[in-house]
């Protein structure tokens, strides 16, 4: 399915395209498998963003896929992940892109997962929303089912209100249980104080009475930082050490934190200029000078996802993340955002934060009998349980057996071609 670079104004169906027809008119869809092949999308791409208004559509745009694609695609080989962008083409026109990419999770079996998975916190696609609807939405599915060579697509996070929540409806296997994001709704908040002023007295006297248990320790500062702006680049750095000890102070799962493409990733995102309000900044909340509390987040229209969050855990007992959170969601309701999205990892503690939700689906749809199985009673059957069984358990615990599966990981990498199934039960 692979096509050459467009020519603007050039409609000929390329040989290696897969043709769709729609009222009429033959489309066209092929798929980028190269970073260079990704980079000729670039203007369609951006201005297919312009168009698709639907919400939850960063981890799609052209500079978090394209930056990631540099930092972990351009020098692999083998059985890493390998490039799949659909886009579906009328003449020279882009009416959808599709970022995916192929993982093989066992050596007999290859999925179909989200480009840039598991860091991209929503599913979705970009899309003309005068143009694709979801029956051309299934047309193109069913290209992509026929012609990928894979067992299966795996979608974790798709939000209920996509499209492509419609397309993919009563398609493949779902895990059970409710998944959704916890949301800070701004859209009838016209200024900070009045924000505040409408929190419960007991929720205004203890972030107060935080924000003053650190100020006795000494000068407490906040500041933001843009992309590419005078410090940002160091205090990525800060920030991700920082996680890193919580990570493996509380055994949490997050090997691609530990990655060292993981800060490159992170320094070039937001370096593709894309609107004048969009963009990634690095909230720091300093005692002294010294940061303990950070946070990397993305602001797309109107909306701002806070990506990554960390603290330092020598004053863990003051809450400093509490504290850098009520500074930032000041600076957003300042700056004019409407949504404030803590993304769709399911703590407890967000309900304090935010006042509403947006469900969340995963789909998981075999294209083969492997891809049966592993859809079905893997990751819709056992993995789900076996990782509410995981988090349930305490720190140390979580810690011990952290310390085993990566063991059992570097072994079974060893012996591929003889320990299919113990892969397929870690992915």
């Amino acid at each position: 399915m692979r096509s050459p670079y467009r020519i603007p104004g050039d409609t000929a169906l390329c040989a290696s395209a897969v043709p769709l027809e729609c009222n009429g008119r033959m489309l066209q869809l092929d798929c980028r498998e190269t970073c260079d092949e990704l980079y000729a999308l670039k203007e369609a791409w951006q201005a297919l963003e312009s168009r698709c208004s639907e919400p939850f559509a960063y981890f799609q745009s052209f500079d978090w896929c394209l930056n990631w694609c540099r930092a972990f695609l351009e020098d692999e080989a083998g059985d890493h992940p390998r490039l799949r962008v659909y886009a579906l083409w009328d003449g020279a026109e882009c009416l959808m892109i599709w970022p995916l990419m192929t993982r093989r999770v066992t050596p007999a079996i290859t999925v179909l997962v989200p480009l840039t998975a598991p860091m991209n916190q929503y599913a979705t696609l970009l899309h003309d929303p005068a143009r694709f609807d979801p029956a051309l939405g299934r047309s193109v599915f069913a290209a992509i089912r026929k012609n990928s060579g894979c067992d299966a697509i795996c979608l974790d996070h798709v939000p209920q209100s996509a499209l492509l929540a419609e397309i993919l409806k009563g398609e493949g296997s779902s895990p059970d249980g409710v998944q959704k994001s916890s949301i800070l709704d701004l859209s009838k908040v016209s200024d900070w104080e009045s924000h505040h002023a409408s929190l419960p007295k007991k929720q205004r006297l203890q972030r107060n009475s935080r924000r003053n248990r650190l100020e006795k320790l000494g000068s407490l500062d906040y500041r933001v930082y843009p992309a590419g702006s005078r410090g940002y680049a160091e205090h990525i750095d800060h920030c991700i050490a920082m996680k890193q000890d919580w990570l493996k102070g509380t055994g949490r799962l997050g090997r691609d934190l530990f990655d060292p493409r993981f800060a490159t990733f992170l320094h070039d995102l937001g370096s593709t200029p894309g609107k004048d309000d969009d963009g990634v900044f690095l909230h720091a909340l300093t005692l002294d000078g010294v940061p303990i509390a950070m946070e990397l987040g993305m602001r797309f229209r109107q909306d701002y996802y806070c990506f990554l969050g960390a603290i330092d855990l020598a004053y863990q007992k003051f809450s400093p993340g509490k504290v850098q959170m009520e500074q930032a969601q000041r600076w957003a309701i300042e700056t004019g955002i409407r949504r404030f999205d803590f993304l769709n990892d399911p703590s407890t503690y967000k309900s304090s934060w935010t006042n509403t939700t947006a469900p969340l689906t995963a789909c998981y749809i075999p294209f083969t009998s492997l891809g049966q199985l592993y859809c079905r009673h893997w990751k819709a059957g056992l993995r789900p349980r076996l990782r509410a069984l995981y988090d349930g358990i305490g720190p140390a615990w979580r810690c011990r057996f952290r310390k085993v599966v990566d063991a059992l990981h570097r072994f079974v990498w060893r012996n591929g071609g003889n320990m299919s199934l113990v892969l397929c039960c870690i992915p």
